[in-house]
C-alpha cells in the first residue's frame, strides 16, 4: 500500500471522507497468470482524520471490530443466480471477509487539516486460494471519527489462474 498527500492548504471538503476510483491494473506473474490486482483510489477529507497507528487497538479499533481496519475492501464474485455475492471460503462456506487494510495516520500538522491524495493497494488475485474466475471490489474508507466514505466499485475483472 502506498499513500501520498498534497501540501496543506485551505480546502473546502466535507469531514466525511470521499473516495473515487482512479485505476485498476492486473499484474501477471512469470507464467502469465493473474497475481496482483493494483487498485488506485483518490481521497479527500475536510478534517484530515484519516489513519490509525499500531497503538490503536482499543475499542472501537480493536480486532474483530468493523473499525479495526480503515480501508475495507470486499471481494465480490458471481453467484448461482446470475448476480454477485461476497466471496466464500470453500473449506467452510464462510465469507472470505474484507481485504483488511490499515492506513497509517496521514493528518497534516499545522492549522489546516483538510487533505487529499491517492492510495495504492495491492490485492491478491487468488484470495484464500479460491481462484475466482471473475471478481470486482467494493471499497470504503473510514476515518478516526468513524465516518464512512461513499462506496466505490471496480469493474468486473476476468482472472486467469
Amino acid at each position: 500500500m502506498a499513500l501520498c498527500s498534497c501540501k496543506p492548504e485551505t480546502l473546502d471538503y466535507s469531514v466525511v471522507p470521499e473516495i473515487s476510483l482512479i485505476s485498476v491494473t492486473q499484474i501477471k506473474n512469470a507464467a502469465q497468470k493473474d497475481s496482483i490486482i493494483q487498485v488506485t483510489i483518490s481521497y479527500q477529507d475536510g478534517d484530515g482524520d484519516i489513519g490509525l497507528t499500531d497503538a490503536d487497538t482499543l475499542a472501537p479499533y480493536n480486532i474483530g471490530s468493523p473499525y479495526a481496519h480503515n480501508l475495507p475492501i470486499t471481494y465480490m464474485v458471481p453467484d448461482e443466480n446470475g448476480g454477485y455475492t461476497e466471496l466464500l471460503k470453500s473449506n467452510n462456506g464462510q465469507p472470505y471477509g474484507n481485504e483488511h487494510e490499515r492506513i497509517p495516520i496521514i493528518t497534516p500538522t499545522g492549522k489546516y487539516k483538510a487533505i487529499n491524495g491517492e492510495i495504492v493497494v495491492n490485492l491478491s488475485a487468488n484470495p484464500a486460494f479460491e481462484k475466482p474466475a471473475e471478481v470486482y471490489f467494493e471499497i470504503r474508507l473510514i476515518d478516526r471519527n468513524l465516518n464512512l466514505s461513499n462506496t466505490i466499485t471496480t469493474e468486473v475483472l476476468q482472472l486467469t489462474h
